[in-house]
């Protein structure tokens, strides 16, 4: 045989083998294209989904209501109620309102509502939009409804109680049913003859006007004013 035909022979055999290529070999696609179809990975399972968690509309004692006392033992000293707040609804916020609109700071102005602090057996309740059902989870025997429960206020700076609020129904006083006892003393315009008086006048200017050396000019003027009107 010869080496033509010994050499035709083997290139014929190697024509009907597979052509092995290396691991690392590249393809460029834009001159030879692509000779198998390209499939991708196979995902993993997807994880099912999680349980939605339904939230209660509820909290326990929902349908009940309680009469909430509202004090401020000191600056200022205010006490009121508010009767039939429903445990589920009544929040925080709203006990804040509540005291809001009954004082106002030493100026006459508005309090802040971040200075209004709710207290609960004296310490304070974080958050404003809890319900008084989640500040007395820890109580059964109130969260039964019908109790009355009280909560402290504190007022930051102080304040000063609004006296349209001494008429609101829901205030609760204790009066004394004594009858009242005679004035002892002068009284009537014999006061106005006393330095006592102008006195007292002069410290009452004193505090609103936070000026001394101008709350004795207004002392000498509503004192002239008075004289030369007799």
């Amino acid at each position: 045989m010869s080496e033509l035909t010994f050499t035709k022979s083997f290139l014929s055999t190697l024509d009907s083998r597979p052509i092995k290529l290396r691991a690392d070999h590249v393809f460029d696609l834009e001159q030879i294209g692509l000779r198998v179809p390209y499939t991708l990975p196979r995902l993993s399972a997807p994880h099912p989904p999680m349980p939605k968690k339904v939230k209660s509309t509820q909290a326990p004692g929902s349908s009940k209501s309680i009469t909430v006392r509202v004090k401020s033992a000191r600056n200022p000293a205010l006490e009121f109620l508010i009767s039939n707040a429903p445990l589920s609804t009544t929040s925080v916020q709203d006990i804040r309102d509540a005291v809001q609109v009954r004082v106002t700071d030493v100026q006459g102005g508005q309090v802040p509502l971040d200075k209004i602090k709710i207290l609960y057996k004296r310490k304070p309740v974080t958050g404003t939009g809890k319900t008084l059902a989640e500040v007395l989870a820890d109580e059964p025997a109130i969260m039964a409804g019908g109790k009355e429960v009280e909560i402290g206020v504190m007022i930051i700076g102080g304040a000063q109680v609004v006296e349209s609020a001494v008429a609101q129904p829901e205030i609760t006083e204790k009066r004394d049913e004594s009858p009242p006892k005679a004035a002892i003393g002068p009284s009537g315009e014999e006061v106005l003859h006393t330095e006592a008086f102008w006195d007292d006048l002069q410290g009452y200017l004193e505090q609103r006007l936070k000026d001394e050396e101008e709350a004795k000019r207004l002392r000498l003027v509503f004192k002239e004013a008075w004289s030369s009107a007799k």
